[in-house]
């Protein structure tokens, strides 16, 4: 569905996301809570995720096991990270909810538009971020690293990226560059984590749509694969997790309804129609040397 008039793609989609996240934290039941949520989605968010669920011909129940997956990682993790960045930050309340050590760098890289909403509705809300919050304007499908660095980033530190709900809407060289940057600029204990799409979904009677009204703007299809790992291992990264959302949504007690290819709530028949929330950690080379490469 195209966005609404007045909002960017990237508007449009971190809105309904949080009007998802508003409508999960009301839940006596939550994975999570997100206070803010409601702010940041107004009836512009709700109305996108309504009607993005009318397409779809259902719920979305996926996007709070992502959340979950995500919110999980970042609280076990940041303890021993010297700086989080979010890649595609969008709408995302991580940095005021929290419970983040207070000299963490905290990172948001988005549009400049988006971000200035965001950090006005926060504001006006009485928001207050429990780290080193640092919002970063700049286009990740072109070169971002600098307004990062200049923003206080700092190159070759213990480093967990976050790209969480971003690659889909990348193209396969955006994503390969975004990847091997991320190593360039980590130091020794860094980490990633992203969520990847196999190739299966691409081929559903809703989404052969969306890829005809691409193609015919002129547009790339969006980001998918089917071996996330080697991915992840030739820009860089030493080692690779991957875990499958429909397995956790079982540990979570939410088990999902089965997906499109799935025998059961777990047990996929079509191997592309994986979702995949990866985990890269080390790297392979030096970071001066990656540069170098």
């Amino acid at each position: 569905m195209a966005p609404s008039v007045g909002f960017s793609a990237s508007a449009y989609t971190a809105r309904w996301i949080a009007a998802v996240r508003e409508r999960e934290s009301a839940r006596p039941d939550r994975l999570f809570d997100d206070p803010w949520a409601g702010a940041l989605a107004g009836d512009p968010g709700r109305l996108a995720m309504e009607a993005s669920e009318r397409a779809s011909g259902g719920r979305n129940d996926f996007i709070p096991i992502r959340t979950r997956f995500f919110e999980d990682l970042i609280s076990n993790q940041s303890a021993m990270a010297d700086q989080v960045v979010l890649l595609g930050a969008g709408l995302d309340t991580r940095a005021f909810r929290l419970h983040l050590p207070p000299h963490l760098d905290w990172f948001e890289v988005d549009g400049a538009d988006l971000l200035a909403d965001k950090n006005s509705a926060l504001a006006a809300a009485g928001a207050r971020p429990r780290c080193r919050r640092r919002p970063v304007a700049a286009d990740l499908a072109s070169e971002w690293e600098p307004a990062l660095l200049g923003a206080g980033f700092r190159r070759g530190e213990r480093t967990l990226w976050i790209a969480e709900g971003l690659f889909f809407y990348l193209t396969p060289q955006t994503v390969a560059r975004l990847l091997r940057a991320t190593v360039a600029l980590s130091g020794a204990g860094s980490a990633i984590a992203a969520d990847v799409s196999g190739s299966g979904p691409l081929r559903l009677p809703g989404m052969v749509r969306h890829l005809e009204a691409l193609e015919a703007r002129g547009a790339p299809a969006p980001f998918c694969t089917d071996d996330p790992g080697a991915l992840f291992l030739s820009v860089g990264w030493r080692e690779v997790e991957l875990a499958e959302p429909w397995r956790l949504a079982v540990e979570y007690g939410r088990p999902l309804s089965p997906a499109p290819g799935h025998a059961s709530r777990v047990t996929p028949i079509d191997p592309t129609m994986r979702t995949y929330f990866c985990i890269g950690r080390g790297l392979r080379l030096a970071p001066d040397r990656m540069t170098r490469a």
